[in-house]
């Protein structure tokens, strides 16, 4: 049913996008971000190319130190050429989550409501709660703000919690990590060769949410002030665990990744 869950946090290399490098806002800031991800599915729907765009809106309402507090709404549309239900969807968000920011990247719980229909039960309200984490090193966050690559760049990201309508008692993870080498940069782009992987499980083990996903890409990088922009090819191979079937596919992607601080970016 939630098959598209690999999609976005593997293909895209913005998994956990909102949380890419993004500067954790003052006290009366309105951080937020938008996001788009569109590639092959990869060997789990062969000649399948999905899309996601993704919107995100907070407030701060309190600070202390690294620590803050930010209710958000949250608005989601995704997209197939194969016409499945389950990756044409287009849920919805309120909730509330505790960031701290932590050396090189953030931690965030939230909890909220969910907008979705469960086809199961045609419910089109959940309850919603995640754990995730996100952390880059070698430049990547300064790259969000103009400034070059460093010569390594790299992420480590980890999400858990009930993220779906579709299924909404499943508890799903993730985690994942992502190594590059720039091999060409100018004041415009990078270009990086780069390997990946992930690690997929859920309580209900379902069939599509237990694999391991491996991938050997090239990618062409282009910094923005206040997000970035890639496209890539891959490799995938794509380990299902409760089956044991193991698969290979060539993957195609374009991510794009734009996140806000109205206060930060009028002191630049």
């Amino acid at each position: 049913m939630h098959r598209v869950a690999l999609l976005i946090i593997v293909l895209a290399a913005l998994p956990a996008s909102e949380l890419r490098a993004q500067d954790m806002p003052s006290s009366k800031a309105y951080p937020g971000s938008f996001w788009l991800s569109a590639g092959d599915v990869g060997p789990a729907e062969r000649d399948n190319v999905a899309g996601q765009a993704a919107f995100e809106q907070g407030l701060t309402v309190w600070q202390r130190d690294a620590w803050f507090l930010i209710p958000y709404v949250g608005a989601t549309l995704m997209t197939d050429s194969a016409g499945y239900d389950w990756n044409n969807r287009h849920p919805g968000q309120i909730g509330m989550k505790l960031v701290r920011r932590v050396p090189g990247g953030v931690v965030q719980a939230a909890g909220g409501i969910l907008f979705e229909r469960d086809p199961s039960t045609d419910e089109q309200r959940h309850g919603t709660a995640f754990v995730s984490y996100w952390a880059g090193w070698a430049a990547e966050g300064r790259a969000q703000h103009g400034a070059r690559f460093g010569e390594f760049p790299g992420h480590v990201s980890a999400h858990s919690g009930l993220i779906t309508g579709r299924d909404p008692h499943n508890w799903m993870t993730t985690v994942g990590a992502q190594q590059g080498v720039v091999v060409f940069r100018n004041r415009f782009l990078a270009a990086v060769p780069y390997g990946s992987g992930a690690v997929s499980f859920d309580t209900k083990r379902r069939v599509w949410e237990n694999r391991v996903t491996l991938d050997a890409g090239f990618k062409v990088v282009r910094p923005l002030v206040g997000g970035v922009v890639e496209a890539g090819v891959a490799e995938r191979r794509q380990y299902t665990v409760l089956t044991d079937s193991v698969d290979t596919a060539p993957v195609a992607y374009v991510n794009l990744w734009i996140g806000w601080n109205p206060r930060t970016v009028s002191r630049r």
